[in-house]
């Protein structure tokens, strides 16, 4: 009798497990359901040839701005300080100083003004090479698409200078 409900007990998991993975969301590149979200991540590496990321959104097709929030994570793998500069699209810099094998993680808002916060960039100061690495994210709504100057991602890997 344990043996029979044993075998029912595991086919019914893998019936279960079945159905699920047959009702599991679409790949990650389909279109997001109406109401959902959009994310994108690049990484970057400073020791090898990458100077950064950047990460923006526009609303559809339009030029109007889109809410989205954006993070870095970032590791300092220099024996030397070295310095995070966040540029927004109106060419406006915050910087970060990052200790000799340190890590940093910032957390923002951006996207409210077009031209202004719609587009984010983040760069190793300084001369090569540079020392830092880590990701850039963004989330954002459905309805967004990824700013122009990025082509067809919300985020990418730098390969030029800091301006």
């Amino acid at each position: 009798m344990k043996r029979r409900s044993v075998l029912t007990f595991g086919l019914g998991v893998g019936l279960i497990l079945l159905s699920a993975v047959a009702s599991a969301p679409p790949a990650a590149n389909a279109a997001p359901a109406a109401g959902g979200q959009r994310s994108d991540f690049a990484l970057f590496d400073g020791t090898q040839t990458d100077t950064g990321a950047a990460c923006g959104a526009k609303l559809g097709s339009s030029n109007n701005v889109v809410p989205f929030t954006y993070h870095i994570a970032v590791s300092n793998w220099s024996a030397a300080t070295r310095v995070l500069r966040v540029v927004y699209a109106d060419g406006d810099i915050v910087r970060y100083q990052i200790p000799p094998n340190g890590s940093f993680s910032l957390t923002q808002a951006a996207g409210g003004t077009a031209g202004v916060d719609d587009l984010i960039r983040i760069f190793d100061e300084g001369p090569a090479p540079l020392g830092l690495a880590g990701s850039m994210s963004i989330l954002t709504v459905a309805a967004a698409k990824p700013h122009p100057s990025l082509g067809a991602n919300f985020c990418v890997t730098l390969t030029t200078p800091a301006p």
